[in-house]
C-alpha cells in the first residue's frame, strides 16, 4: 500500500499558499449554484467549499481566522477541486457495484487522525457537521481503495525486471561514466617553435618526477612561452585535439609537443599539455539504482493508468459539466 500513499488524487490542495492576512474584518460571499451533475448526483459551489474547508484546515491551520487567505485559496483552487470531486464521484459510482470492504471502525479512526480527539469542536470550527465529515472521509477511503486496485496495482504489475534493466541501460547511455580532468596548456610560438618545444619537453619530462608542474622552470627555459590557467573539464566535453593529447597522460606528466600552422601567418605553433589531476566518476551500479528506477516506471504507469481509467469512467456514466470561464463564485467584502 506504500504506493497508494504517494498517489495524490487531490494534488492541487496543498499547492496554493495563502498570503499573510492584514485584516480579519472582511467576509467571503458565496454565490451558490449547481456546478456539475454526475450520474444523477449534483455538485454545488457549497459542496466544493466544504471540501476546500476541510483541506484548508489540514494544510493551513495558521490562517484559520484569515478571510483574505481563505478567499485566495477558494478563488485559486475551486475549479481544480471541482474536477477532482467529479472524478471522485465517478469512482464512487463505479464502486457501488464492487462491494468495497470498509467498516465504521476504519472511518472513525481516520476521523480521529484528521480532526483530533475533540472531533466535534474541530468540525464546528471548520463549519462541517459530523455526518458531512463522515461521508467525506468514507468517500475518500473508498476512492483510495479504488485507486489502489484499478490504477496502482495494474501499474505495479506492468513494470517487469526487464523494464527496469532497460531503464538502467537508457540511464547509462544518457549519463555515462566520465573522467574529470584538470590541465594546463603550454603554447610556444614564433621562430624555431618546433625545436624550442622539443627542448622544453625534454627538460620538463626530465624534471617532472621531482618538480611536477613548475611555472618558474618553464619561464626559465623559455620566457616567451604562454601558459594557460588551469582548465577543468569532463573528458567528453573536450575537443578532439585536447582529448587525444590528454588521454594517454597520467597526473603529473606532460604530453609530447603537438604542432600546427597558424592559419593567418603560417607560423608554427607548438602545444604541450600538462595533466595535473584526473578524477573518475563511474556510472552508478544497477543495484544502487534499481529501486528508484522501478519507482519512476511505476509512477509513469500510474499516470497512464489513471488517465485511461478516468476516461473510461467518463464514458461509462452520465456526466454534465459546463462552467463559464468567467465564473467567480467567491468574493471578498
Amino acid at each position: 500500500m506504500k504506493y497508494l500513499l504517494s498517489f495524490l488524487m487531490f494534488s492541487c490542495f496543498a499547492t496554493v499558499t495563502p498570503p499573510v492576512d492584514f485584516s480579519d474584518t472582511q467576509q467571503i460571499a458565496v454565490q451558490n449554484s449547481i456546478l456539475a451533475k454526475v450520474n444523477g448526483n449534483t455538485i454545488s459551489v457549497l459542496d466544493v467549499k466544504k471540501k476546500m474547508d476541510m483541506v484548508f484546515h489540514k494544510n493551513y491551520p495558521q490562517f484559520a481566522n484569515s478571510p483574505q487567505a481563505r478567499f485566495q485559496f477558494y478563488d485559486s483552487s475551486w475549479r481544480h477541486v471541482l474536477m477532482e470531486m467529479i472524478d471522485q464521484q465517478l469512482m464512487l459510482t463505479e464502486a457501488e457495484s464492487k462491494q468495497i470492504p470498509l467498516n465504521d471502525g476504519e472511518i472513525r479512526q481516520e476521523m480521529e487522525t484528521r480532526f483530533g480527539p475533540n472531533i466535534m469542536l474541530t468540525l464546528d470550527k471548520i463549519g462541517l457537521s459530523y455526518d458531512e465529515a463522515w461521508k467525506m472521509i468514507k468517500d475518500e477511503l473508498i476512492v483510495q481503495r479504488m485507486t489502489w486496485w484499478f490504477i496502482h496495482a495494474k501499474a505495479i504489475h506492468q513494470v517487469t525486471p526487464q523494464d527496469i534493466r532497460q531503464a538502467y541501460r537508457i540511464h547509462l547511455k544518457e549519463h555515462p561514466s566520465f573522467d574529470e580532468l584538470k590541465y594546463r596548456v603550454i603554447v610556444i610560438r614564433g621562430e624555431n617553435a618546433e625545436e624550442r618545444a622539443n627542448q622544453m619537453h625534454k627538460l620538463l619530462t626530465e624534471n617532472t618526477l621531482t618538480t611536477g608542474f613548475s611555472l618558474s622552470l618553464i619561464q626559465e627555459i623559455d620566457p616567451t612561452v604562454q601558459v594557460s590557467a588551469e582548465f577543468t573539464a569532463k573528458d567528453k566535453e573536450l575537443s578532439d585535439t585536447h582529448k587525444n593529447a590528454l588521454s594517454s597522460l597520467t597526473p603529473g606528466t606532460y604530453s609530447a609537443p603537438i604542432f600546427q600552422k597558424n592559419k593567418t601567418d603560417h607560423q608554427s605553433i607548438a602545444r604541450i599539455f600538462f595533466l595535473s589531476e584526473k578524477t573518475n566518476h563511474p556510472a552508478p551500479a544497477f543495484e544502487n539504482m534499481s529501486y528508484d528506477l522501478r519507482n519512476e516506471l511505476i509512477q509513469k504507469a500510474v499516470a497512464q493508468e489513471s488517465s485511461a481509467y478516468l476516461e473510461k469512467l467518463r464514458k461509462s456514466y452520465p456526466f454534465d459539466e459546463n462552467i463559464p470561464k468567467d465564473l467567480h463564485p467567491f468574493s471578498l467584502h
